[in-house]
């Protein structure tokens, strides 16, 4: 990044005392979320307002100066400076398009969308309106000396006043009428009612320079912040996307795809066809952002943050085609039911479109029927039977090709029409959703977009071309905007490796090698079972025996007490049919059994979420392994993979493995909990069985109770799509309690909260709201407060990180390969070594200005390229430097305990995101076995007695160790 000048620096925020709330007059229930508080925010507010307890300030804790710990690096970063070099004025307004369908009958082509179809069609439609009205009316738009910014619907800005000399009596809007054969748009000529409206919005006229942009985009205090000048940055970045709609699509999120990739510098190997009638389509995703830039604190600049994507599209094709691909087979005549299941999976919810009536007709997939044209019949209105065949013959004049192919389902207007295959399109521009992929494809589809850094470098610089990210870009130059065209180089801190140690202190430490490491013996090796079992399920074709399961059995046993647990010899140990394992399970617990170990066919994937809740329901811990890695063990000797089954069993029965070597005491007499959210999948509100089956968010949480790096924890059941937690009382007041349990009821010194599924946007709910809902649980156990440090993580941004000499170990690699210099093997490219490794630490630089933050690189990045989760602090009664925070965090990445590597995120969240996955398959699995869980009369209810049921709470120990691990 070019240097910048220096910005006047960020106005000082006053301080902003922020007691410890009240202690409430008496014990009273956390506030739940009824039918009155439809969502957090509110459950939220009124919880406080029942303790009387005000809203905390919207207020970041004040910054602190870059940490020190480690030794000084620079990285590649993927973001490029933006300067601005004029000074304009920019009017908003809004954007109404209306069209006549029929005389009764109005659609609003500017009103959001969610399908895919929906959003490309309006951008489209609205982008040919609108511009046609720009050069049919140019004494209006003021053309050309005006710069327009538009984002295809409903928003547009202006660089000069439109309504300037109208008459300040009047009322200042402008309606114009189209005919749609004007606009030159193939499905706009038959709609001869057009209706465009421009209007002023209510907000101001900004003052776009790069002072206001330093002064008003970013403060301490987040309600100062004038947003209007990142969206202004969003829009006039997209500008060039947005309104070529023909080569490229622009979705939420600074999401934008490129459909003629070889044409914009792409290589054919970057838009490879994955099967099903699916082609993987490179593009971008950008952010912009306020960061400190590079002079450091107390400096505010602008920049975008661009990161590549590749996704999987539907392909533009018939139906009957995709239908093909997706079988193998010509499906001319007809599909068997297998085929016809698979392929609904596949196609089911996209749009597709029929043009032989004359015009395009856009419908909704919804099947596959079980006939084709030549069997199907339908009744006409003289009661006369028809078949589809002979109707398209007979009234469409059509002679179908294929006619024992099968009929397509479409949803038309709310009514069910059957169509033949090979008539009906799918329409372009349709993202592939999850639930349209099967396993294979879904892997080779993320593995075409976990690319090595090298390779990401090429596609975010192809990327940002083909969007016109760059300085001849008429509409960047018309508001003064110059992007920079290389990315800025950032300050880091590599921090040196964590000692893994058999005890918490200085006591017999050894480093770990090459960011991996191996224990032989447990650091605190479980108490043993009395009584436990290990069995085999699996079916007459099962490729295991009673031998190998001995043999299985004796080396677990082995490596199990060589590791410090004396093990006992199985109570019992046997083959066992799906069938029998109902019955064989609840036998095991009659007889006091508290650990069972069972080998599971691979084939049998409808046993896991049993197997758990019974482990609930019977207080006897149930561990689950594939026959595949069992086999493997005594097949082929892999002792490492037996090594992490019984790592796991050791914590699941209470022990703990190693411990890192803590050698400043940061988590001594400290609570640290972990908050991990499971959201249901967009679109998945309300389940399918009826809008009345809900489909909840799992928070699943972990605490340090019983030892200061070991976790246990417990999951609760509610609302889905909160940005606040309500329940955050109830899981402090938990934590808390469970620490006292341990500590002879001593009270920790610290609290320290990691909370995932955050994003910037709900930082200000999370101060206002949540932190003092946390304050006052805290205050039920010490009036004084205990200081807390409250951090939110996210992996959700933008921002990548490579390593600064990236480009020169690709050459030198290539060099003792190739006398060409070319590109090595990709066998030889290992992502290990081409990523940044983990302990790289960057708090400035790419930061937010006024927001304590830091970017920290944890673990080994195995394949792909890194993703470095951001941090951010809203709390910090302890004001700690940023070292100690950075410090911290790092040895807790490396506290898994069941395999001897780090992971990219903070054990307690990363035990809490699994307790949370944990809770929804109990959920999914509690609602199987009792439908009658979801026939309560509310909500409120349904959560309140699904929770009960099925979360660890009242388990009796189970609270005590990590019984998902």
């Amino acid at each position: 990044m070019p240097p910048i000048p220096p910005l006047p620096p960020l106005p000082p925020v006053p301080p902003v005392a922020v007691p410890p709330p009240p202690l409430p007059p008496g014990p009273v229930p956390v506030l739940p979320i009824t039918s009155q508080h439809k969502t957090a925010l509110d459950a939220c507010e009124k919880r406080l307002a029942q303790m009387d307890i005000l809203p905390a300030p919207r207020v970041y804790p004040k910054m602190m100066q870059p940490g020190t710990y480690g030794r000084d690096i620079i990285v590649q970063t993927n973001v490029f400076g933006i300067e601005v070099h004029k000074e304009v004025s920019l009017y908003q307004y809004s954007v109404s398009i209306k069209v006549d369908i029929s005389p009764t009958k109005e659609v609003v082509f500017t009103k959001k969308g969610r399908e895919d179809f929906v959003v490309t069609d309006r951008l489209d439609k609205c982008n040919t309106i609108f511009y046609y009205a720009v050069n049919a009316y140019p004494d209006f738009f003021k053309t050309p000396e005006n710069v327009l910014i538009y984002d295809g619907q409903g928003l547009l800005f202006s660089t000069v006043d439109l309504f300037a000399t109208w008459d300040s009596t009047s009322t200042k809007h402008k309606y114009i009428i189209l005919d749609g054969v004007e606009t030159g748009h193939k499905e706009l000529e038959k709609i001869s009612c057009i209706k465009l409206e421009v209007y002023p919005s209510k907000n101001p006229r900004i003052k776009f320079t790069a002072e206001e942009l330093g002064r008003r985009s970013c403060d301490r205090n987040i309600e100062s912040v004038n947003r209007a000048y990142h969206q202004i940055l969003e829009l006039a970045l997209s500008q060039q996307c947005i309104q070529d709609t023909s080569r490229c699509v622009v979705f939420e999120h600074g999401k934008m795809f490129f459909f003629n990739p070889l044409a914009d510098g792409y290589s054919r190997k970057d838009c490879p066809d994955v099967g099903d009638g699916k082609i993987v389509v490179p593009g971008i995703k950008k952010t912009v952002q306020f960061i400190e830039g590079p002079y450091g604190r107390g400096q505010n600049n602008p920049s975008v943050v661009i990161d590549a994507m590749k996704v999987a599209f539907h392909k533009e094709q018939l139906v009957y085609e995709k239908l093909n691909e997706i079988t193998g087979v010509d499906v001319c005549n007809g599909m068997t039911p297998y085929d016809r299941e698979r392929s609904t999976n596949v196609i089911k919810g996209l749009d597709c479109y029929c043009t032989y009536l004359g015009r395009v007709r856009h419908m909704k997939i919804e099947g596959i029927h079980h006939e084709g044209p030549h069997t199907a019949r339908f009744l006409l209105k003289d009661d006369r039977q028809q078949t589809v065949e002979e109707y398209f013959k007979e009234v469409r004049n059509i002679t179908l090709k294929n006619p024992h192919a099968n009929l397509i389902i479409c949803n038309e207007k709310g009514k069910a029409n059957f169509y033949p295959s090979e008539l009906v399109y799918i329409t372009k521009n349709q993202r592939v959703k999850i639930s349209q992929q099967t396993g294979n494809q879904s892997q080779r589809t993320t593995k075409e977009g976990a690319v090595l850094p090298d390779v990401r470098q090429r596609l975010i610089m192809t990327g940002k071309l083909a969007a016109k990210i760059s300085n001849d870009n008429p509409i960047l130059n018309g508001i003064g905007i110059h992007v920079c065209e290389a990315p800025l180089l950032a300050k880091a801190k590599q921090f040196p490796p964590v000692t893994i140690s058999k005890l918490p202190y200085n006591g017999g430490s050894y480093p770990s090698n090459e960011n991996k490491w191996r224990f032989n013996q447990f650091a605190v090796p479980a108490t043993p079972p009395e009584i436990w079992g290990l069995y085999c399920v699996g079916t007459p074709l099962t490729r295991f025996s009673i031998p190998m399961l001995q043999q299985f059995t004796q080396e677990y046993m082995k490596m199990f007490r060589d590791k410090g647990c004396n093990l006992p010899d199985p109570t019992e140990i046997g083959m066992l049919l799906q069938s029998e394992v109902e019955s064989k399970l609840a036998f095991c617990a009659e007889k006091k059994c508290r650990f069972l170990l069972m080998i599971t066919d691979d084939a049998i994937t409808c046993l896991h979420n049993r197997y758990k809740m019974i482990e609930h329901n019977k207080l006897m811990i149930v561990q689950d392994m594939k026959v595949s890695k069992a086999h493997s063990v005594i097949a082929a000797g892999k002792r490492l993979t037996l090594e992490n089954v019984i790592n796991k069993s050791n914590v699941k029965l209470g022990g703990i493995n190693y411990f890192v070597d803590d050698e400043k005491k940061a988590l001594e007499e400290v609570l640290v909990i972990g908050v991990g959210i499971s959201n249901p999948p967009p679109g998945t509100r309300f389940m399918l069985q009826g809008a009345t089956t809900v489909n909840p968010a799992i928070i699943g949480f972990t605490f340090n109770s019983r030892e200061s790096q070991a976790w246990s924890g417990d999951f609760l059941v509610t609302q889905a799509a909160q940005d606040t937690l309500a329940p955050i009382e109830d899981i402090i007041i938990q934590s808390v309690t469970q620490y006292k349990k341990w500590h002879n009821d001593v009270l920790p010194k610290r609290i320290v909260v990691y909370r995932s599924g955050t994003s910037t946007g709900n930082h200000g709910s999370i101060l206002a709201l949540e932190i003092p809902l946390a304050r006052s649980a805290i205050s039920r156990f010490d009036k004084a407060g205990i200081p807390l440090v409250y951090i939110t993580v996210s992996k959700d941004h933008t921002f990548r990180f490579f390593r600064d000499n990236l480009n020169v170990n690709i050459g030198k690699s290539s060099a003792s390969t190739s006398q060409s210099g070319s590109r090595p093997a990709p066998a030889q490219l290992r992502a290990p070594d081409m990523n940044i490794g983990p302990g790289v630490c960057i708090d400035q630089g790419v930061t937010n200005p006024a927001c304590k933050q830091f970017f920290l690189n944890s673990h080994t990045t195995l394949q792909g390229t890194a993703k470095t989760p951001l941090y951010s602090v809203l709390a910090d009664d302890t004001e700690a430097s940023m070292a100690a925070l950075e410090h911290m965090t790092f040895n807790l990445c490396h506290l898994h305990q069941i395999v001897g590597l780090q992971t990219s995120l903070p054990t307690p969240l990363y035990v809490a995101n699994e307790y949370a996955k944990r809770g929804r398959n109990l959920w999914h699995q509690a609602n199987l076995e009792d439908p009658n869980l979801q026939t309560e009369t509310s909500e409120l209810n349904r959560l309140m007695v699904i929770t009960e049921r099925i979360a660890y709470q009242g388990c009796g120990n189970f609270l005590d160790r990590r019984i998902n691990a």
